[in-house]
């Protein structure tokens, strides 16, 4: 067992990894009371205005519009991702037995490398407009601790979406979901292997504390890991196990899956 002490773990090393595994949450609802009654009331729908005007040019967040972009029908830039767990097999909260994970998924992340000229343009927020898309990618079970999956660079077709120039989309990061059960209440750990080391053919490791597996107590919440434990005691190491993805250039005619 770990110790913990309330909802903060015992040690100074772990704490660390608390505070550095949460994201940082917005404090607009802190700056609210601040406003009077009458001012609040104009304030909020001018406040919702320019939040959705700054957040509109983003397509890929959007689930109520179709996606813009349209998928190559041919790609040949393949690249095989390899996703390896070390030190797991004492983790054993997946519904099926086989595997520290029931849900393991993969997504191909492309960013319009001119999305400010060629994205939609809002006056009125002053936002500067970008344009993401995040393509899932299936991975396949090859025993308890490995996983492989392909993903094309040339995925995304570039095309002209809203009459300024075409948009050129580029691969961003290659990256992995792995959660122990279907349950969202599961702790989602999350691994990236970026572009650089995509198309280079490279590797990269990240760990990830036991002690959120399956579910963090405090309830849900994603996990993106540390590249090193150098700050973590000897004794401790083997409270983490590890992700590791690794790319491989491979024939342009596999088979898309």
């Amino acid at each position: 067992m770990i110790a913990r002490r309330g909802n903060v773990l015992s040690t100074s090393w772990q704490t660390l990894i608390l505070n550095t595994s949460h994201r940082k949450t917005s404090t607009l609802p802190r700056a609210l009371p601040s406003f009077s009654s009458p001012a609040l009331r104009w304030a909020l729908p001018t406040l919702v205005l320019l939040v959705t005007a700054g957040c509109g040019s983003n397509y890929a967040t959007s689930p109520a519009k179709a996606p813009l972009r349209k998928l190559n029908p041919a790609p040949t830039q393949a690249y095989e991702i390899r996703l390896t767990l070390s030190n797991a097999s004492d983790l054993s909260g997946a519904a099926d037995g086989k595997s520290p994970f029931t849900v393991v998924e993969g997504t191909a992340q492309f960013d319009a490398s001119n999305g400010a000229r060629c994205g939609k343009s809002n006056a009125l927020s002053g936002h500067v407009p970008t344009l993401s898309s995040h393509e899932p990618f299936r991975l396949s079970r090859l025993s308890a601790t490995d996983y492989v999956g392909t993903v094309y660079a040339d995925m995304l077709l570039d095309e002209d979406y809203y009459g300024r120039e075409v948009c050129h989309w580029a691969l961003t990061e290659a990256r992995v979901t792995l959660r122990a059960r279907a349950d969202v209440a599961d702790t989602r750990f999350v691994a990236g292997l970026p572009a650089k080391d995509v198309l280079a053919g490279g590797t990269q490791t990240r760990y990830f504390w036991k002690g959120y597996y399956p579910r963090f107590e405090n309830g849900q919440h994603a996990d993106y890991g540390r590249n090193q434990l150098d700050a973590v005691p000897a004794d401790k190491l083997d409270e983490f196990f590890t992700v590791t993805l690794t790319a491989r250039k491979i024939a342009g005619d596999v088979q898309r899956k």
